[in-house]
């Protein structure tokens, strides 16, 4: 049997157990395959396999591997033997290549399609501190390996900088030695006689601590330390300092780059803060690291550097930081910056700080701990809630809560407990408040949360028979975290299993998630009374559905079982198991304490500052926090590109940011990429966004074609065989559901389409369209018969009146003496005044017709109104 392997190792210190796993083959009966290649803790290799009778053997290659060095390890089995080649990279270039041999004397069984192989640690074994490179694997063998090192110049600056910064701190230390002395000295420190003789009569050496490249290397190292002696003096551990002072440098760091875009030196205050930032990585604060990256890959006062942001967020993420580690798993997770996407590779970061958010959610006491609030900096409602102390939503709970309300009692005392809302922690009042809350004994949540507190003595001192009353009585009251809790009690201190399984799952029937992961936990140790085997397919589902309520373990455990496809009936899906550990990660609380810190930047008026702490959360993937730093990137007029940067990486989350989908929609339809802006609205449609259903809704109108399967993500999987103007109808009537108020875009354009149909269909109807152009000629015909009789009458009066007064004047005038009295004479008179039709008389006539055109016109119109009409509704 042949089988190759070549892989790549970087140490930065050996084993700091006896083994360490380099790479392991688990098979299915989860006990370890071949081969199982582990590292000493003196630097040794030692390889294991086991045999064809399922014996296991293993030889170690006494090899001492060299620190901060690339090394490829090339195994090769033949039938029962096995070589080991040790390839290592020197300075300059130069390379070492050492040799192992070993026979097993029998055959070496090899089944790679059985299990699972796993790159460093796992659950069984852990992995080494350092990094490991390409991997080539050659199930037949070969004699020949191609496995090169590569990306070869971004590895090889990350060795650079890996063994400056070992010497940097070979310097700091010297320093901080010579500090001591010094101050032992100052302090009048008591010494033995002879002691004190050598130092007056012995002979004296001055010995150059520092060579004068080192001291030129190192200038700005060694003018910090002198800078921050105050700071440093009096801390015995040199680690715990060196951070200490590397985050002092971090937060003076973020200052100056706030300032540097307005200033006219930018460039070089940005060199000079480089620089700084990189002694504070050196020196192991890992947020210099993080933000060194930001930086570099974002282009944040600084020319984009790919390669030196790989390297800077390589070193963050070696050191299990956290939100270094969310930001490798987010970056090969997406394939961003060009990080490969890997979803294996993402996993491994991600289950790294979901087991480290496991483990913070119990030390709830930590002062650098929050949790994470979505606050986005463009809604004045969620900037309300965060208004702190003296904001009135805390003022108006403490007024209630003094006045015996349990419910603002509660609240005042999860935002004690866990530093929400802007309010600073305190477990001691925040323990007053469940106390005052759950003895009134009303509410059962409250009596929970006060009983857990007082079994785990957390703020409080134990009390284990109150705290059982309570639970018992929140139970009896309906609480379901109460029956979890009773469990939890049955399980840890009366070690009863029976009875805690029992109490598990009824909480877990009615919904609990700790009461779920509970039960899951019984099911994978086989501790289930009833069904006493061990049942991993069951746990898996009970793990899943804990995770899917934002169980933090329940998460772990199921992405564990999802990586790696080794339960009957799951298959494997790296991509699920990516995002469940994504979406608990961002349930950190030191994330959260981070996220509000960048938000109390903002409300203190230093948006600058909040811009890099926000840009340094967004490379997280944290989807609020990009959010924000694409808002502040457009509110401040940044020159770099941040904001589309941050607007575009808001749109790959599992629950992608509204604003980020509409302004790539926009940026997009400015390029006139229409696939790439429908893509964006649509995506932006189905999370429920009214502005992205209206956007769609024009572009379709402009002519452009929706995909099907966004048509199907959005329920309109029969589109096709509907018109277009039916699917736009229906798009609109979703996008009217969500929003508010009476008159929005959605309704006027839905309005105007049903008119627009409604006047198609009226318009298509022969027998109503007939009787339309009947009525409206029958119209036309008795407003002109009207008008012309009423004309010609007016005509025919107007000329009689004119002729009798032109025949008036025709008759000469009698004189005063000629005038006669008559009668007869004056009876004609009368007769001839009254043939002469008045202006009054005229216009009568002219404003009945018009009365009576008004009201033919009005009945025909509301006729033709009521046909209209029957078609709109």
């Amino acid at each position: 049997m042949w089988m190759t392997l070549s892989v790549w190792l970087y140490l930065l210190s050996w084993c700091s157990q006896s083994l360490c796993g380099i790479v392991k083959h688990v098979n299915e009966n989860r006990n370890y395959g071949s081969p199982l290649i582990m590292l000493s803790d003196t630097g040794d290799i030692v390889v294991q396999v086991q045999m064809l009778d399922g014996e296991e053997k293993a030889f170690t290659a006494h090899a001492a591997l060299p620190l901060h060095t690339w090394i490829r390890l090339d195994i090769f089995f033949q039938v029962s033997e096995a070589k080991l080649t040790i390839t290592k990279i020197l300075p300059g270039e130069m390379t070492l290549e050492t040799n192992h041999f070993f026979d097993f004397r029998q055959p070496v069984q090899f089944n790679d399609t059985s299990g699972y192989f796993v790159i460093g640690g796992c659950s069984y074994l852990q992995g080494f501190h350092g990094y490991i490179g390409p991997i080539r694997y050659y199930r037949l063998g070969s004699k020949n390996v191609t496995n090169p090192l590569s990306p070869i110049r971004m590895l090889k600056e990350l060795d650079r900088l890996h063994r400056h910064c070992e010497e940097m701190r070979h310097v700091t230390e010297d320093y901080l030695q010579a500090l001591r002395q010094n101050r032992d000295v100052s302090r009048d420190v008591c010494e033995s006689y002879y002691g004190g003789l050598k130092r007056k009569f012995g002979h004296r050496e001055c010995a150059q601590t520092w060579s004068w490249d080192q001291q030129r290397r190192f200038n700005l190292t060694l003018r910090l330390l002198e800078e921050h002696q105050e700071l440093i003096k009096g801390l015995g551990h040199s680690r715990r300092h060196l951070v200490r002072l590397g985050r002092v440098i971090f937060q003076d760091a973020v200052k100056t780059i706030s300032k540097a875009e307005e200033s006219d030196g930018g460039l070089d205050l940005m060199s000079s803060v480089i620089e700084q930032l990189q002694v504070s990585s050196c020196w192991g604060h890992q947020h210099s690291s993080l933000l060194l990256a930001t930086l570099l890959l974002a282009g944040l006062g600084v020319p984009v550097d790919l390669e030196q942001g790989h390297v800077y967020s390589l070193i963050g993420a070696v050191s299990d930081d956290r939100l270094a580690l969310m930001h490798l798993g987010y970056k090969h997770m997406q394939g961003l910056d060009g990080f490969p996407k890997d979803q294996n590779t993402a996993y491994g970061y991600y289950a790294n700080i979901g087991k480290q958010t496991s483990l913070d959610r119990d030390k709830v006491q930590d002062s650098w701990q929050t949790l994470t609030e979505h606050v986005h900096l463009n809604n004045d409602d969620e900037l309300h809630t965060q208004t702190g102390e003296l904001g009135d939503i805390v003022q108006y709970l403490k007024h209630q809560a003094d006045r015996g309300d349990v419910e603002s009692q509660k609240s005042l005392a999860r935002m004690l407990l866990w530093g929400s809302n802007g309010v600073e922690k305190d477990i001691r009042a925040a323990v007053m408040w469940y106390a005052r809350s759950a003895l009134q004994m009303v509410d059962p949540s409250a009596m929970y949360d006060y009983a857990i507190l007082l079994l785990k003595g957390t703020g409080v001192k134990k009390n284990r028979t109150l705290g059982l009353e309570l639970l018992k009585k929140a139970a009896d009251m309906g609480s379901v975290e109460a029956l979890n809790g009773l469990g939890w009690y049955y399980s840890n201190i009366v070690k009863d299993g029976r009875k805690a399984f029992r109490y598990f799952e009824l909480a877990a029937q009615n919904g609990s998630r700790d009461g779920l992961f509970n039960v899951g936990v019984y099911h994978l140790n086989g501790d289930n009374p009833d069904k006493p085997d061990s049942n991993e397919t069951a746990a898996f589902h009970y793990f899943l559905d804990a995770a899917q309520l934002g169980h933090v373990d329940g998460a772990v455990q199921s992405a564990l079982f999802l990586s790696t496809g080794s339960i009957k009936g799951v298959p494997r899906d790296p991509d699920k198991a990516v995002l469940l550990l994504k979406q608990v990660s961002e349930m950190n609380g030191h994330l959260g304490f981070m996220v509000k810190d960048a938000l109390q930047t903002y409300q203190r008026g230093s948006w600058d500052e909040a811009l890099v702490k926000y840009a340094m959360l967004a490379e997280t993937g944290l989807g609020v926090a990009q959010h924000n730093a694409a808002h502040l990137c457009e509110l401040l007029d940044h020159s770099s590109a941040c904001q589309w940067r941050y607007h575009n990486y808001s749109t790959y989350n599992h629950i992608p940011q509204e604003a980020g989908l509409l302004r790539m929609g926009d940026y997009y339809s400015e390029l006139a990429d229409m696939v790439k802006a429908i893509d964006m609205y649509s995506t932006a449609a189905v999370h429920g966004s009214a502005e992205g259903l209206f956007n769609l809704v024009m572009l379709i109108e402009e002519g452009y074609e929706v995909p099907d399967i966004i048509l199907d993500q959005m329920g309109l999987s029969d589109a096709h065989n509907v018109s277009r103007s039916a699917v736009v109808a229906n798009l609109l009537s979703r996008c009217r559901a969500f929003e508010e108020g009476d008159v929005t875009p959605c309704s006027l354009v839905l309005w105007r389409m049903e008119l627009l149909r409604a006047w198609r269909d009226f318009t298509h109807s022969s027998v109503q369209l007939t009787l339309a152009c009947g009525i409206f000629a029958t119209l036309t015909v008795f407003v002109f018969a009207v008008l012309l009789r009423t004309l010609l009458a007016c005509y025919h009066a107007q000329y009689r009146s004119t002729s009798q007064s032109s025949e008036r004047h025709n008759e000469p005038e009698p004189s005063g003496d000629e005038i006669s009295d008559s009668p007869l004479e004056t009876r004609t008179e009368n007769q001839q005044q009254s043939y002469q039709p008045t202006a009054a008389h005229n216009h009568l006539s002219v404003q009945k017709t018009s009365d009576l055109i008004v009201t033919v016109t009005g009945v025909c119109a509301c006729v033709i109104f009521l046909m209209f009409i029957s078609h709109l509704l």
